[in-house]
């Protein structure tokens, strides 16, 4: 990776130096022309002696001024990086007061350019990762050499088996503190061993979590999706080869919708049912499903229905949790198939009123949250 001293960052260096020791600095190309110094009228003009200092790659003395093109007395010395020389500084005075100010000139620039040089590895590796995501997310498992590379890059081999994790943030959380949420889950996916992972605007993060990582962190995702409630949706794929990600990519996207439908924080696809046909429904023909089959039912009839399949369509377990008597069940319940001509009793009617329930609290839910957004 080739780095130089950009003409600003040297002058920067040139005016602080000065500023200190009043000696006047000079920036030098290795063409030996200077190009940051602290006398204005020094810019773009050649320096002989930065040029063989470029050519030997040594510290050159010179004891009087003038006695070579553009020269005053002073030290000269180069900066290397990476054993390339980058920039040579020259400063003007008595040699023995001003060698250490050189070195100091040095010094710094070898420190910024070493900052610059990270600053550069990691957007590099950021893009990269940025690539392999959309990559795999458009098009599945590319063979291109530069993509190839960006796997071998972060040691993702094809045959390895991972999960697609996208963690998703409410657009209505605190845009104040939007920054710091977004360093946790960095810092969440970041703990997790090997994973790759990318921001992905303008709310989302989606990473590849190899499935034995998944397995021995288990508990970490619960936590971390418990500890964000209501700010985070997190959704897991099901475990795949690199090579086939795009099914874990399909899947990570059903769990994330089911995560909206329900109102939880958390969706592993492995654990998802009946919410993997639901979420495919279109909201239209949900709605008039559900219109159909509750209509002439309110409230209070849809909420005992829910009651009386979450107890197994127990009449005894229903009475208790609803403290009512359980011949006071049997009455609602003949009530009901009275207003839809369905029996909530028979199986396959049973059923019926069960899938419009969940479809149901599943419009409800969107349409709060449309009118909230609103």
């Amino acid at each position: 990776m080739f780095l130089s001293i950009s003409k600003t960052l040297a002058q920067q260096i040139v005016d602080t130096i000065h500023d200190v020791c009043q000696y006047h600095i000079n920036f030098i190309t290795t063409d030996g022309m200077i190009y940051a110094s602290s006398d204005p009228s020094r810019i773009g003009t050649f320096h002989e002696i930065g040029k063989q200092v470029a050519s030997t790659g040594k510290t050159i003395e010179v004891d009087s001024d003038n006695a070579y093109s553009g020269t005053h007395k002073g030290i000269n010395i180069p900066i290397y990086y990476h054993r390339e020389i980058v920039a040579i500084v020259g400063i003007s005075g008595d040699v023995r007061e001003v060698t250490r100010f050189a070195h100091l000139a040095e010094r710094i620039s070898h420190i910024l350019l070493h900052e610059k040089e990270l600053v550069a590895i990691h957007r590099s590796l950021d893009e990269k990762k940025l690539y392999v995501i959309q990559s795999l997310q458009s098009q599945g498992l590319d063979k291109n050499l530069y993509f190839l590379d960006c796997l071998h890059t972060f040691h993702l081999n094809p045959s390895d088996i991972f999960r697609v994790v996208t963690i998703e943030v409410n657009t209505r959380y605190n845009l104040v503190n939007i920054s710091l949420l977004e360093q946790d889950i960095q810092r969440f996916l970041t703990s997790l061993n090997e994973s790759v992972f990318a921001y992905i605007y303008p709310n989302k993060f989606i990473a590849l979590i190899r499935n034995q990582t998944f397995q021995s962190h288990f508990k970490k995702f619960t936590q971390f999706a418990n500890e964000n409630q209501n700010i985070i949706q997190l959704a897991l794929g099901m475990a795949r080869p690199l090579e086939n990600i795009k099914e874990a990519w399909d899947s990570s996207t059903i769990a994330l919708d089911a995560i909206r439908n329900t109102k939880q924080t958390y969706a592993l696809f492995d654990e998802l049912s009946l919410e993997i046909l639901l979420t495919g429904i279109s909201s239209t023909h949900s709605v008039e499903f559900t219109k159909k089959l509750l209509k002439g039912l309110n409230k209070d009839d849809i909420q005992f229905l829910h009651t009386y399949y979450d107890e197994d369509m127990s009449l005894q377990n229903t009475a208790s949790r609803l403290y009512l008597h359980k011949n006071t069940v049997q009455q609602r319940l003949n009530r009901i198939q009275d207003k839809t001509g369905l029996n909530p009793r028979k199986f396959k009617e049973a059923n019926l009123f069960y899938l419009t329930i969940e479809l149901n609290r599943i419009n409800t839910s969107t349409n709060k949250e449309t009118k909230e957004k609103s």
